[in-house]
């Protein structure tokens, strides 16, 4: 693994611990509408997404121009993405449709803030 990508591991294990302690407390305490059996699925694909579009960006960060590009294009993807998943999922299960959205959404912002905090440090470098 590169050297520049240890620490981010190291703060995005970090940060899964904390999302898993929000999961577990979601379970435990969510009225059952707001509830979805996927939660682990969307636990674990933030994990992985976060870590690509991470790495993708990093391979790019010392061309200031060619980052810009690739941040607004993988941002636009990645949300393109996401909204697909969440319209094929409530599409599938429209009985879990409002927990599934919910959380994903969570999880979302959580997982953003993460990558935003984590570029923000990078560039004050």
């Amino acid at each position: 693994m590169d050297r520049s990508l240890k620490p981010f591991f190291t703060q995005l294990a970090v940060f899964s611990v904390f999302t898993i302690s929000i999961l577990l407390l979601w379970q435990r305490f969510a009225a059952p509408r707001f509830q979805t059996d996927l939660a682990w699925f969307i636990w674990a694909f933030f994990n992985v997404t976060t870590a690509l579009i991470h790495m993708a960006l990093m391979r790019v960060v010392e061309t200031p121009k060619k980052f810009i590009y690739y941040f607004m294009g993988l941002t636009g993807i990645k949300m393109f993405g996401y909204l697909t998943v969440i319209l094929v999922v409530a599409l599938l299960k429209r009985e879990a449709a409002l927990g599934f959205t919910l959380f994903f959404l969570v999880m979302y912002f959580l997982y953003t803030g993460l990558e935003v905090v984590t570029l923000l440090k990078h560039f004050k470098k």
